[in-house]
């Protein structure tokens, strides 16, 4: 069988091949916006249609996990690789008519604010993003259940909530820390700044995370979204203490200025309902 993962060469797209290569026997292309000397490996910008259309051609995969994405508060850059890369994506795939199975990978950031009393949150709660990004994660939700009835694709979803790991970009809140700690060790800064350490979110390994992601290739239903998370919350200041500890420092080294969101869209606590990830029948041989 023939794989391919696009966004290769980001956080979860490295996890994600590693895994891939050490546990199948499968053919693996990657595909990423910059060139790679290893065998299999393209440099392809996939909100080209014309570059989209002939990875597919070349590669000709019977899974494609789609992991090429972007975070920013940029419309036009989440709108280009979000959106308009996973509808070239498709349309190459039902142009071809090629039999394939296709992993979308959205995010919690779909769901916005969600009031405590609600969650943990399931996947048929509405989605009301407060973010640029999550905007367009559910535009890429959409485009899922639109191909999936309109051009009969086979196409499933994982939603993941926060990722940790080796590499976590420090957009995020614990790349951002690790991000400030090698400057505090460089002596550059003298403090580590943070924002509310209030909160509680939802966080799962990114290796726990992308063998999630194969689950939900391999036994996830046509059509529908997974959500990927550990199913607990931990406040943000529990999970600082840790990678502080883990790190040889203290919460002495931390200002905490920011103690609101000054957009006022503050989200006390997030946790994933993952009763429907978990009622997936495990895989008993290599995916």
């Amino acid at each position: 069988m023939k794989v391919l993962v696009t966004g290769a060469g980001g956080f979860s797209g490295r996890h994600l091949t590693h895994y891939l290569a050490k546990n199948s026997s499968d053919e693996i292309y990657c595909t990423s916006l910059t060139p790679n000397k290893e065998n299999n490996w393209f440099a392809c910008d996939l909100s080209r249609k014309r570059d989209s259309a002939a990875l597919i051609e070349r590669t000709t995969p019977n899974q494609i996990f789609h992991l090429a994405g972007v975070n920013s508060d940029d419309y036009r850059a989440n709108y280009r690789v979000n959106v308009l890369s996973t509808k070239n994506l498709l349309d190459s795939i039902a142009i071809a008519k090629l039999q394939c199975r296709v992993l979308l990978v959205g995010s919690s950031a779909e769901y916005g604010f969600v009031p405590q009393e609600d969650n943990p949150v399931d996947e048929n709660r509405p989605l009301a993003a407060r973010s640029v990004y999550g905007l367009t994660k559910i535009y890429q939700t959409h485009l899922m259940k639109l191909y999936c009835s309109m051009h009969n694709l086979d196409i499933v979803m994982a939603r993941p909530f926060n990722l940790l790991g080796q590499g976590v970009p420090n957009k995020l809140f614990v790349g951002k820390v690790y991000e400030q700690l090698k400057a505090y060790r460089a002596g550059l800064i003298s403090r580590i700044l943070v924002g509310n350490l209030q909160h509680r979110r939802d966080y799962i390994q990114i290796d726990e995370a992308v063998r999630h992601y194969v689950l939900i290739m391999q036994r996830g239903q046509t059509g529908e979204v997974y959500n990927v998370g550990s199913g607990v919350s931990i406040r943000i200041r529990d999970l600082l203490q840790r990678i502080l500890k883990e790190n040889g420092f203290s919460m002495d080294i931390v200002e905490e200025r920011y103690p609101k969101n000054a957009s006022g869209f503050d989200i006390p606590n997030l946790v994933a309902d993952i009763k429907k990830l978990k009622s997936l029948p495990a895989i008993t041989s290599s995916p």
